[in-house]
């Protein structure tokens, strides 16, 4: 992972860049097609450009462990929609700090302060504009939510949760990570299994901060610190915003209705 920081500059063209090989890469039917040779060439291109993309990107804070207070560091594109950073489908493995060990899943919210995505190409699912809990989370043994706010050079607002449990969690009975579509794990025996969670969301966060399962992020004395209930009141509860699931693609948006909380059958017709 290179220590190399990006620019807006430097990422834009970087950006740029990754798109054009793509498009050279698979060109329109009616264009001209590379030979076999070019494809290689141009392949290798793209994902090097795209690996120094990630690479690139600043490890930001997401969260903070509530029970050690380590940091939850992960890369981030805070300069639009266009990066593939926020793109449902991630093209390659991203290298990122260790996580503390009680970190078990990250979620989030985005808003868009009324702004159009103009810049938004790829479909972008970055959850509804004001932060929320899964409860089925919650439930799970020793599991603790803690709520950070990041604000991009857009102006737009997001709210990541990040779940921490001090036991184990069989991964299966986890979540997708924020903005992913579904999640991949391997099991005890060694064997990949995935999953899509569907849970119902809660948006109402002042019980759960009463009952110590939701905290957040503030800045204390000597850095971000945890906060909780007897912290005084959080201030994330009670945000306005839409509480539907956004999908945002081709510089436009799309309300989607919210997760039902029924397990996610892949064979089932619509």
């Amino acid at each position: 992972m290179s220590d190399a920081s990006l620019t807006r500059p430097e990422r834009d063209a970087l950006v740029q860049r990754i798109r054009d090989l793509e498009a050279r890469l698979y060109p329109a039917p009616e264009a001209p097609q590379p030979t076999e040779h070019e494809r290689d060439l141009l392949r290798e291109s793209y994902y090097l450009a795209l690996g120094e993309y990630f690479d690139r990107l600043p490890r930001v804070l997401m969260s903070v462990c509530p029970f050690t207070g380590e940091p939850l560091r992960r890369a981030f594109d805070p300069w639009g929609l266009d990066g593939f950073w926020w793109h449902q489908r991630l093209l390659a493995k991203v290298e990122e700090p260790a996580a503390p060990p009680a970190f078990r899943v990250l979620l989030g919210a985005l808003s868009l302060g009324g702004r159009a995505p103009a810049e938004a190409v790829e479909t972008v699912m970055p959850g509804p504009e004001v932060p929320f809990v899964v409860p089925r989370l919650l439930a799970l043994p020793g599991m603790v939510a803690v709520v950070h706010r990041l604000t991009l050079e857009t102006g737009d607002v997001a709210h990541t949760i990040g779940y921490f449990s001090e036991e184990e969690i069989p991964p299966e009975l986890l979540h997708q990570h924020w903005l992913r579509a579904d999640l991949w794990f391997k099991d005890e025996e060694g064997d990949p299994g995935w999953l899509i969670a569907n849970d119902a969301w809660d948006f109402e966060l002042a019980p759960h901060v009463a009952a110590g399962a939701l905290r957040w992020v503030r800045e204390g004395p000597d850095g971000p610190v945890v906060a909780a209930a007897a912290d005084g009141p959080c201030p994330y509860a009670g945000l306005a915003g839409e509480r539907r699931p956004q999908a945002i693609a081709g510089g436009e948006r799309e309300w989607m209705e919210p997760p039902s909380g029924e397990p996610f059958d892949p064979f089932r017709e619509e």
